[in-house]
């Protein structure tokens, strides 16, 4: 079982993790996944925006947009909807992000991918970046 605690991540927050899809079978392949929560429900998604092949966070440590309500590719401003990872933007429109099955249960963030395995967590993103006022 492929399990993280959920306490690792704050509402709006994110981690990444680097995983190998399909581990069980000779086209198993590495792949970047961002994980979040957003509105009280953990998602997953690989990381890797459709329009130019980059991780949504290439450019800023960051995949939701100002307002924080879409996530957001920070290399060309693509939005998609957090719940499905439908893309909202013109030139990608109704594509959408691989989504990896995730659940929460009995304080664990539970990867439901019947063949992933997770290789490296990566640390918690803070859901707000900010300057440090010290």
């Amino acid at each position: 079982m492929q399990i993280l605690p959920a306490e690792a991540l704050a509402e709006k927050a994110f981690l990444t993790v680097d995983v190998r899809l399909n581990s069980t079978s000779t086209r198993s392949s590495q792949a970047n996944v961002v994980v979040f929560r957003y509105l009280g429900r953990v998602y997953a998604y690989v990381n890797h925006c459709m329009h130019m092949h980059k991780p949504l966070n290439c450019q800023q440590d960051a995949i939701f947009d100002a307002e924080r309500r879409w996530l957001r590719c920070s290399m060309h401003g693509f939005i998609f909807e957090p719940e499905t990872g439908v893309c909202i933007s013109p030139v990608c429109e109704g594509q959408a992000l691989q989504a990896i099955k995730v659940i929460e249960q009995d304080g664990m963030i539970v990867f439901k991918e019947k063949y992933l395995q997770i290789l490296t967590v990566n640390l918690p993103k803070p859901a707000v970046s900010g300057v440090s006022h010290d």
